[in-house]
């Protein structure tokens, strides 16, 4: 659900939930072609996020049907959207550890780094956080959606977003530019870009998520 006006140059599904659709494909990475603003679908958006900066530089701002918090999306950025079969017996935690535990997966073997599950929904490096997600449960299927942070300037994200209403206990406290980190900040990846990034995960999705 888009609350501000929208450039007719974005996708029709800049959240990721066309992958509804049964007849999509159950799995779609993509970098965003422009800053968008997405909250979570309990939130307000004059609770979370700085409106004067937002309309001052026309971002669009959505809501998508999951839970968890705001995200800025940008082309610094690469999202994954994934459907998933509801499991008899399945919670939230489980269908959050499968699905980041694809990108863990990939990231390891592509990237040789190890990031850990932190606070719900989150992939971290050490207290940092690299990776955010949700989770929406229609009767039919699990919709994932995660953002993951690659070379985003992180002042632009206390510029658009007020701290959130709700933390993990992780957090402590920490503004987004000292709670998050980019990939390419990992001494090692300072080559990696969101292209390189889609690829990875693109290729582990295709080999194992079963149509």
């Amino acid at each position: 659900m888009i609350l501000y006006p929208q450039s007719h140059h974005i996708h029709p599904y800049p959240t990721g939930e066309d992958i509804l659709d049964p007849l999509e494909p159950p799995f779609r990475v993509w970098i965003p072609e422009q800053p968008v603003l997405v909250l979570g679908y309990s939130q307000e958006p004059e609770q979370e996020l700085n409106l004067a900066a937002v309309e001052s530089a026309n971002i669009p701002v959505y809501k998508r049907k999951g839970g968890g918090g705001a995200v800025f999306l940008s082309p610094n950025i690469v999202c994954v959207a994934l459907r998933m079969q509801r499991r008899p017996g399945f919670g939230l935690q489980d269908y959050f550890s499968t699905a980041n535990g694809f990108i863990q997966s990939a990231f390891k073997n592509a990237l040789n780094i190890d990031l850990i599950p932190r606070g719900i929904s989150d992939l971290a490096l050490g207290d940092r956080k690299i990776l955010g997600s949700s989770l929406y449960l229609p009767r039919d299927c699990a919709v994932y959606l995660a953002s993951i942070l690659v070379d985003v300037p992180l002042s632009l994200l206390d510029q658009y977003l007020l701290h959130p209403t709700r933390e993990p206990d992780y957090r402590l406290g920490r503004t987004h530019a000292n709670f998050i980190q980019n990939l390419s900040d990992i001494p090692g990846l300072e080559y990696l870009t969101p292209e390189r990034v889609k690829q990875i995960l693109e290729t582990r999705f295709s080999e194992h998520i079963i149509y």
